[in-house]
């Protein structure tokens, strides 16, 4: 079956960016699931580059109450600032300065099937191992709730504010990245996103 239109402009810029040899700033975005701190890991070890969770920044201790946005949006320039770095999360438009700033934008878009599987299987290997900092059921099935959100893009849930991070859905984040699309690599499946690994080392 031929490629559309568009997967092929994204073939191109894949190849593009990868080329270039010069990835050096990396910002990592998807949704919940998609293996965003897996791949950001994986790519940091393989080029040697810092790697920055950025539930960090935008919660204290990653997982806390949500930090005020101009402590965020400090952060985030101090990064963009750097020659090397790798960021991932979820976020938009408080994440800004690492958009522009950035040699490559990989967005793991992955079908809300697999993401919701890597969630569960997530939640209950931390459990067992203990160190789940939202343990039992009725908080994975809060979570994965939420989460379908994002993939089934929850539309009247409309942005409020910069920080407004409850109202990114996965349409949201297609609008938001076009702009950057000469730097964008979108990755839909496991095959596209070890390509990119291998191309980028």
């Amino acid at each position: 079956m031929p490629l559309g239109p568009r997967r092929v402009f994204e073939q191109e810029v894949r190849l593009h960016v990868c080329e270039a040899g010069n990835l050096r700033r990396i910002h990592v975005i998807g949704g919940p699931g998609s293996g965003k701190t897996t791949f950001a890991r994986r790519l940091a070890k393989r080029l040697s580059i810092p790697v920055t969770d950025l539930d960090e920044i935008g919660y204290v201790a990653g997982a806390g109450p949500k930090r005020p946005l101009s402590e965020r949006l400090a952060a985030v320039s101090a990064i963009a600032a750097q020659p090397t770095w790798i960021t991932e999360g979820i976020y938009l438009w408080w994440v800004d300065d690492l958009l522009r700033s950035a040699d490559a934008i990989v967005w793991l878009d992955l079908p809300w099937r697999v993401a919701a599987w890597r969630i569960t299987i997530r939640h209950v290997r931390m459990s067992l191992a203990g160190t789940n900092r939202h343990p039992g059921l009725r908080r994975l099935m809060r979570f994965l709730r939420s989460a379908g959100k994002y993939y089934a893009d929850a539309s009247e849930n409309a942005p409020v504010a910069a920080d407004d991070d409850g109202a990114v859905t996965r349409v949201r984040t297609a609008d938001h990245l076009d702009m950057y699309a000469d730097r964008l690599v979108r990755c839909s499946n496991a095959a596209e996103i070890a390509s990119f690994l291998r191309s980028a080392g």
